[in-house]
């Protein structure tokens, strides 16, 4: 039978909470995927319709939570008024708060997800590419209002911020303090040190020393080096010549 998109959904959703419950109740090796399908409702054969693997479910996992995230902060009528860093430290925040209610299972999973072989990057993409998209538009609007100059190495620092991002949710899982303080002031001093070295346009300047350094000291020398190495073709040449005769 035909089922519409708001079933499938449906569907996926239970999918995908079934496997939380049973991966924390059963631990992650243990929990089949007929274990979830039967948790979820679903026939044995239906559960391979939405994913094809424990491990693809468990990444639908993290990348619901993203797609939860993006629409969380859009629900913030004030948000695009929030500083660059208030935003940052905002959605960091807010991405600890969603999955705090799955915390035990996030123990069970997290390294094994995001620590995978090479060969199951693939799998990890999808989540990636959500954060970048959130990491990117914060930036993007902060360069557009002049609240930070572009960085010439943006990709890189939206890169540094998945890095920090997968930091973040691990020490988090080991914090034992009170309502999770540790994590809390971690997160308010390494965004207060990041978006300060972004304000200054440290990337930037770092770069243009680089290019000077380059043109004065490296191009103005390309005679000098050009002198020595026909001095040693030379060379080269008569030991060629030497050795035939």
């Amino acid at each position: 039978m035909k089922i519409n998109k708001k079933q499938k959904q449906e569907n996926r959703n239970k999918i995908i909470q079934a496997a939380v419950d049973l991966v924390i109740s059963k631990g992650l090796k243990a929990a089949t995927m007929r274990d979830i399908a039967r948790q979820a409702g679903l026939g044995d054969a239906t559960i391979y319709n939405y994913f094809p693997t424990k491990e693809a479910i468990i990444c639908g996992y993290y990348e619901d939570k993203f797609d939860q995230v993006t629409d969380h902060l859009k629900q913030i009528s004030d948000f695009n008024e929030y500083t660059f860093q208030e935003q940052l430290q905002t959605f960091f925040e807010s991405k600890l708060e969603l999955l705090l209610p799955d915390r035990e299972f996030l123990e069970k999973t997290f390294k094994t997800t995001f620590f995978a072989l090479s060969q199951h990057y693939s799998r990890i993409r999808p989540i990636k590419e959500k954060f970048m998209a959130i990491v990117e538009d914060i930036f993007q609007a902060a360069v557009e209002v002049g609240e930070i100059p572009d960085q010439v190495f943006r990709e890189m620092t939206i890169q540094f911020f998945w890095e920090y991002y997968i930091g973040i949710v691990i020490y988090w899982l080991k914090d034992d303090s009170e309502q999770f303080e540790g994590t809390s002031l971690l997160i308010d001093k390494s965004i207060d040190l990041a978006c300060t070295s972004i304000r200054a346009g440290i990337g930037n300047k770092i770069f243009d020393m680089g290019i000077f350094l380059f043109k004065n000291h490296v191009l103005s020398r390309m005679d000098l080096i050009k002198d020595h190495v026909d001095i040693l073709h030379g060379i080269k040449k008569k030991f060629m010549d030497a050795k035939n005769d």
